[in-house]
């Protein structure tokens, strides 16, 4: 059965990504913003906490991914925030040091979270995978 001209097709729903990366390489933060959008992701970095802060309503993104760059306190401060608030949120926390890697949100390398969001495997789903029980710092 052939499309009318005025009927259209559904597209698939967008995925958003905001990406907090606190690091000061810019050249880095394109690189990411780049790996995330290629695994299927409209991305929405911000270099700061407290600009992730204004934006991050429940629902609003997929997933938040965040580099905590010189404040790492911080850092797990807004994600245990984000966590606590939505429960449900994906959030993934690069550079897991030894006290936060009990969170189920940490991850040790951006690799590691490259393979939480399937591409490391060279998928391209986006999808994001089940948070592993023990994480072990690079």
């Amino acid at each position: 059965m052939p499309i009318e001209a005025n009927q259209k097709l559904s597209p698939e729903k967008t995925r958003k990504a905001l990406l907090v990366d606190g690091d000061n390489d810019r050249y880095r933060r394109k690189e990411r913003t780049g790996q995330l959008q290629h695994a299927g992701f409209k991305v929405f970095p911000v270099l700061k906490i407290e600009h992730a802060r204004a934006r991050t309503k429940p629902g609003a993104f997929d997933l938040i991914v965040v580099i905590p760059g010189e404040n790492g306190e911080l850092a797990t401060e807004f994600c245990d925030e984000v966590h606590g608030n939505n429960p449900n949120q994906q959030i993934l926390l690069v550079g897991a040091n030894q006290g936060i890697s009990d969170r189920n949100y940490a991850v040790s390398s951006w690799e590691e979270l490259m393979k939480r969001v399937g591409t490391a495997s060279g998928g391209s789903t986006g999808q994001i995978s089940q948070p592993q029980n023990s994480l072990t710092a690079a």
